[in-house]
């Protein structure tokens, strides 16, 4: 029998003939399946824009979030981007990385001032800035902070649609929980039923996510609760791609 709220939820779609959804009623013929989430006790990188949050740390100041490129530059590329006749497929191209390539040699923010710290990203999903006290690790909590504050004309030069992809939702605060029918369970020789591996990989996540909360909540040490994360961040990664090490 499915519970309610768990990975079988009959909300989430049907595959037993003659079952009905509880979302949409209609049966496995005509039910789509229909997508769930789980609430995450810590935010995690999705580990399909590691590259776009890399090369968005490095670009952007650690204080202002501003593109560490001089305002009359960037006025000059959106000049470039705002002419039809100069704006082509291969500028649309070379202005971010012309951009990005400027950015990340500025040992200060051409905006507030403010010095930049070295970066150094540790695969998967580990960033670093070298500090004047030591190595600082920048958690997804922080990064997601610091993206939240990127203007839209900045992100704009970098071919980001702000309407539809903000770079703060490179970091999932919710996990989604696909329709059972993209991941159904089947029925051994002997009998019993065997579930998707989705479907366990979603349990790992919902299991360590649980402790994660649990630990929050009764003020266990911050390094345990770094390690929680770090599992969290661990499973999420995988669930996404198995073949990240």
């Amino acid at each position: 029998m499915a519970v309610q709220g768990g990975l079988m939820d009959g909300r989430l779609g049907t595959l037993e003939p003659g079952q009905k959804c509880l979302t949409c009623g209609n049966t496995s013929a005509r039910c789509p399946g229909h997508f769930g989430h789980i609430e995450l006790a810590e935010p995690v990188l999705h580990i399909a824009f590691i590259d776009n949050i890399h090369k968005l740390l490095v670009a952007t100041c650690r204080s202002c979030s501003r593109i560490k490129v001089p305002q009359e530059a960037l006025d000059v590329f959106l000049k470039i981007k705002t002419n039809k006749a100069s704006y082509t497929v291969v500028s649309q191209k070379r202005i971010p990385e012309q951009i990005l390539e400027k950015a990340k040699k500025a040992k200060e923010c051409p905006h507030c001032g403010k010095s930049q710290y070295e970066l150094i990203f540790t695969k998967p999903t580990i960033f670093i800035e070298k500090t004047e006290l030591g190595e600082n690790r920048l958690l997804p909590v922080t990064i997601r902070e610091r993206f939240s504050q990127i203007i839209d004309a900045d992100l704009d030069l970098l071919n980001y649609n702000t309407a539809t992809a903000r770079p703060e939702w490179f970091i999932l605060q919710a996990m989604p929980v696909p329709p059972v029918t993209v991941r159904p369970s089947i029925i051994l020789e002997t009998g019993i039923r065997s579930e998707d591996d989705l479907t366990h990989k979603m349990v790992d996540i919902i299991r360590v996510n649980q402790r994660l909360k649990e630990s929050k909540e009764a003020g266990t040490p911050p390094l345990i609760v770094q390690d929680l994360v770090d599992l969290l961040q661990y499973h999420t990664t995988t669930y996404f791609d198995n073949e990240v090490s």
